[in-house]
């Protein structure tokens, strides 16, 4: 397995999921229950970190082919 695609696969799945962390964050201050920030920020990162590992791991090399090159990888 090439390390850049690894790389990008682990970029790919994190970003997905904070992007889901940060929604349920939001909706947590419309329905008025308040969370820490530091609890939000462990939170996310419990959630991006095994999203990043799955699309690692997983076989999806044509939808990430299909992504534009990082130009930080």
């Amino acid at each position: 397995m090439n390390w850049r695609s690894l790389v990008k696969r682990f970029v790919f799945g994190f970003a997905i999921g904070l992007f889901i962390a940060i929604v349920i964050w939001s909706y947590s201050a419309y329905y008025l229950v308040s969370i820490s920030p530091a609890q939000g920020i462990i939170g996310s990162l419990i959630l991006s970190i095994p999203f990043g590992v799955l699309a690692a791991v997983s076989n999806l090399d044509k939808l990430i082919d299909s992504l534009p090159d990082l130009p930080f990888l």
